[in-house]
């Protein structure tokens, strides 16, 4: 969840870069909405499997999987949806140069991407240990 949401906020700080149509910004709203909503209903459906089952299950492992592939499919389909809209060489180079010539913009751009791998790779302090409790 953590890495889409950064991955959001990137797409939509760089797209200012594009001369979008609101059709466009339409779309691109839609798929990161699409693949935020498809995270979410995987962290409910893995939740909710884990209280209801807490012994190894075929049907909830099958359950969780399912869940995990649309999120993946969402992440994919918008993926896609990002290259058509954000494939444009000219941009890249006029992107490159905004943070070329600008040192506090690229210092700025160096910050948001050590802090955004923290955010995502930081522990979460509330997660249950994958199973240990239930085996002892």
């Amino acid at each position: 969840m953590r890495f889409h949401f950064i991955a959001a906020i990137y797409v939509l700080w760089l797209s200012r870069f594009y001369d979008f149509s609101k059709i466009e910004y339409a779309i691109l709203f839609i798929v990161i909405s699409m693949v935020i909503v498809s995270e979410l209903f995987n962290t409910a459906i893995e939740n909710a499997v884990d209280m209801a089952s807490k012994s190894r299950n075929q049907k909830a492992k099958m359950s969780k999987d399912a869940a995990a592939g649309a999120v993946l499919f969402s992440a994919f389909c918008a993926a896609a949806v990002g290259v058509l809209l954000f494939a444009d060489t000219d941009v890249f180079y006029d992107i490159f140069n905004y943070f070329r010539y600008g040192l506090i913009r690229f210092i700025i751009l160096l910050l948001s991407i050590v802090l955004s791998i923290l955010f995502i790779f930081k522990p979460e302090k509330n997660r249950r240990k994958s199973g240990n409790k239930e085996k002892q």
